[in-house]
């Protein structure tokens, strides 16, 4: 049985905190990710939302399976364990987290100061500058739930 915090944020700051904290007081895994892999996947979608993704799920997903998850993540700010990424997304561990870790605050920190339009989500596709924001966040939530703090 996974372990796992119930974690929620309002702002980009506050993942940042978590973050920091978990770096630096060290934690437990809940799940199978290590805090470098939760980094390197959040990074790859914070990245996506500045830079694009460079591609898209095919058109009948993202407005049949995207438009339904992406009303569920905002909805209900959860998503569930295992519920499937893309293999872009995922990362080995890393024998120091340290890396991953100012590889993630410095995209949160672009992601703050961004005002302008984001790029389009590979699965929900056009999205607003606060829709983005509430699925950023929330899918913060989710992944730094399953670091146990000490």
């Amino acid at each position: 049985m996974k372990e796992r915090r119930e974690l929620s944020f309002s702002d980009y700051s506050e993942v940042i905190k978590e973050i920091e904290t978990l770096h630096g007081q060290g934690y437990r895994r809940g799940g199978r990710w290590t805090l470098s892999q939760v980094c390197r996947h959040l990074s790859f979608y914070f990245r996506g939302s500045l830079e694009g993704f460079g591609f898209q799920l095919p058109w009948i997903v993202r407005v049949t399976i995207g438009r339904w998850a992406l009303n569920e993540a905002l909805k209900t700010g959860t998503k569930k364990p295992d519920g499937g990424t893309v293999k872009q997304s995922l990362y080995e561990p890393e024998p120091d987290d340290r890396a991953a870790v100012d590889e993630c605050i410095e995209l949160l920190k672009r992601l703050q100061k961004h005002r302008g339009p984001l790029y389009p989500s590979a699965l929900f596709g056009d999205l607003t500058i606060e829709q983005w924001k509430r699925v950023h966040l929330n899918h913060a939530a989710h992944h730094l739930g399953f670091l146990l703090r000490p």
